[in-house]
C-alpha cells in the first residue's frame, strides 16, 4: 500500500482539541490530477488519505484490505474498468456510512443526476478552489449531503424545515413522474413509460417545479433525492 505523508510527520501539530482527521480515499485516473489532491489533503490536520487508485475496481479492492474504511471517498465519473457510476454502487452495497463526493471536469444534467441517484453526497466540479473540496469533505461528514455552487444553479429556493418537506403530498402518477425524472429518460420517453402526452407531463414537471421550488430538473432530483421523496 502506498504510504502518505501525514501532518505529524510533516511537522505540523493536530490542534489540541481538533476532531480526528477524516479517512479520505480517491479514485481518478489523471495521475497528476490525483496526487495534486493528494498533496493538498495531506497537508492539512483534517484529513488522512488512506487509499488512492486510477479507477474504482482499484479503490475497491484497496478498501477491501484497509482495517478501516474510508469515511468519505471521492470519485472521478469517467474511469477505465470501472467508472464512478459502479464504484459508488459497490461500495454503498458494503459500507453503508460511506459518503461520496463526485470530482468532474463536466457539468452534464444526466451525469449528475446519474450520480446523485447511485448515492452520490456532492457534485463538484475540479475547476473548484481546494479549500471548497476540503470543506465539502468535512460538510458530507456532518450533514450528509453538500450543495456545490454547481447544483446550487439548480435550485431556486428550498423550503425551510423538514416538517414541510413531511407535508408533500404526492399522487401515484407524480411520484411515477419524479422517479422516472430520476432516470437518463427523456420527457417524451417518460410519457411513453406512463402512457401520458408530452404536454402532460411537461405539466406534471412546471407543477412540480412550482411545489417544490426548483427550476431545472437536476434540481428536482436533488431535491427528491435529498428529502427521500423518491429511494436512491
Amino acid at each position: 500500500m502506498q504510504e502518505y505523508t501525514t501532518h505529524q510527520e510533516a511537522g505540523t501539530a493536530r490542534p489540541e482539541g481538533a476532531r480526528t482527521p477524516i479517512r479520505v480515499a480517491l479514485a481518478d485516473d489523471h495521475t497528476m490530477f490525483r496526487k495534486g489532491i493528494i498533496g493538498i489533503l495531506s497537508m492539512s490536520h483534517r484529513f488522512d488519505i488512506v487509499a488512492d487508485a486510477g479507477n474504482g475496481q482499484e479503490l475497491v479492492d484497496k478498501i477491501a484490505q484497509l482495517p478501516v474504511p474510508p469515511q468519505v471517498c471521492l470519485l472521478d465519473v469517467n474511469m477505465p474498468y470501472m467508472d464512478g457510476y459502479k464504484t459508488i454502487a459497490l461500495l454503498r452495497m458494503k459500507y453503508r456510512n460511506m459518503k461520496f463526493l463526485t470530482l468532474s471536469m463536466y457539468d452534464h444534467e444526466f451525469a449528475i443526476i446519474k450520480m446523485l441517484r447511485q448515492g452520490a453526497n456532492g457534485y463538484l466540479l475540479k475547476e473548484e478552489d481546494p479549500e471548497v473540496l476540503m470543506n465539502a469533505i468535512e460538510y458530507v461528514v456532518d450533514h450528509d449531503f453538500y450543495h456545490s455552487e454547481l447544483t446550487n444553479r439548480h435550485l431556486d429556493t428550498l423550503r425551510s424545515g423538514e416538517e414541510s418537506f413531511r407535508r408533500i403530498k404526492l399522487t401515484p402518477n407524480e411520484k411515477t413522474f419524479l422517479e422516472l425524472c430520476c432516470t437518463e429518460l427523456i420527457y417524451k420517453e417518460i410519457a411513453q413509460q406512463m402512457g401520458l402526452s408530452v404536454r402532460t407531463v411537461e405539466s406534471y414537471r412546471d407543477e412540480m417545479f412550482a411545489r417544490l421550488g426548483v427550476t431545472t430538473r437536476t434540481g428536482l432530483v436533488i431535491f427528491a433525492l435529498k428529502n427521500g421523496l423518491v429511494d436512491p
